[in-house]
């Protein structure tokens, strides 16, 4: 009796352990089964690129102040002053020397009554666009070539318009040096501006006493006073970060994801940097917007290669925004960085 109960019991194990090891066997291959080409070695590589973004341009440029003279450089639109000594070449080039030589070279009103105007067009300020004016002064020099009394004022022609300065006078022989400040452009109202200054037309306006007693005017210029801003923001620099070559080998999916590693560093610096990233083939290529953007705040990215993946694959920095703490890096944290240190791992999905 203990046999036959022995035996039935043995008989409903073995029966369970077939059953069971029929289960654990179907169960994977109806669905969870994995067609991937399997690689020999590595999946993939990356590697640091050779052409990296030059962090270094974002260091701060501090603001300071400068002055731009400006001279006579060719004939304006006017040209009425009907006298020149030496009478050869042209009414400016008696007037654009940069130390003034007084009665070797002038311009005069000799034979003509009543006020007359010359402009000159001016040498190139060379500013680079960043320049903030704060004002401009016409300077002129001027006599009498005679015993009695010259007039003359500064005179300039802006965005179309005419502007004549305060009416100065001189007697005798002797030169004198006046000038017309403008802390605006009288044609808008508004600072001037680069193109302003660009565009800026200068000269004097004179009249002697008679048509025979006459005034002559041996220099003039413009001084361009101005501000460059401290430029302490900005665009990130482009550039590649990473080179990433997949095992041809492999037809999965890749994961890549890229760590920003000297966060403590760049907050020493920074008050933010945001980098876009952007890898071509990428599942993120194809979305709107197709980057993604790297930070101090976030620290990583990730990025999803679908499939077999052939060819090459380079991530990219395609712009971006950053502003730094101040314009001097003495004031900054000690150990600060203006780099941003990276770190790409590439993995099985």
């Amino acid at each position: 009796m203990n046999k036959k109960k022995l035996y039935l019991i043995s008989g409903i194990l073995v029966a369970l352990i077939v059953n069971i090891a029929m289960y654990a066997y179907t169960w994977p291959s109806a669905t969870s089964t994995l067609n991937i080409a399997a690689a020999a070695g590595d999946i993939a590589t990356s590697n640091v690129s050779a052409t990296q973004p030059d962090w270094e341009t974002l260091l701060p440029v501090e603001g300071g102040a400068g002055t731009a003279v400006i001279r006579p450089n060719a004939a304006g639109d006017n040209t009425e002053v009907p006298t020149q000594y030496p009478n050869t070449g042209e009414n400016w080039d008696k007037v654009d020397e940069a130390a003034a030589d007084d009665s070797a070279t002038y311009i005069s009103t000799l034979g003509i009554a009543g006020w007359q105007k010359d402009l000159y067009n001016l040498t190139d300020p060379a500013f680079t666009g960043d320049e903030q004016i704060s004002s401009i002064s016409i300077y002129f020099r001027f006599a009498a070539d005679g015993t009695h009394t010259a007039q003359a004022m500064a005179s300039i022609k802006t965005n179309g318009q005419l502007f004549d300065g305060p009416n100065e006078s001189q007697s005798g022989t002797t030169y004198a040096t006046r000038h017309w400040q403008l802390l605006t452009n009288p044609a808008t109202n508004h600072p001037w501006t680069v193109g302003d200054i660009n565009n800026l037309q200068a000269g004097v306006t004179m009249k002697g006493s008679t048509k025979l007693k006459a005034a002559v005017g041996t220099q003039v210029y413009v001084e361009v006073n101005y501000q460059i801003p401290a430029i302490t923001e900005g665009e990130v620099p482009s550039g590649n970060l990473f080179d990433i070559e997949p095992n041809p080998a492999y037809s999965g999916d890749l994961l890549v994801t890229v760590y920003l590693t000297n966060t403590g560093n760049l907050r020493k610096a920074y008050q933010y940097v945001n980098i876009k990233l952007y890898l071509a083939g990428s599942e993120e290529a194809e979305e709107t917007p197709n980057y993604k953007i790297l930070s101090m705040e976030n620290g990583v990215v990730v990025f999803n290669l679908e499939g077999a993946v052939s060819g090459n694959r380079t991530i990219q920095v395609v712009g971006g925004s950053y502003r730094l703490i101040s314009d001097d890096s003495d004031n900054w944290g000690t150990e600060w960085s203006i780099t941003p240190e990276t770190y790409c791992d590439v993995s099985q999905r």
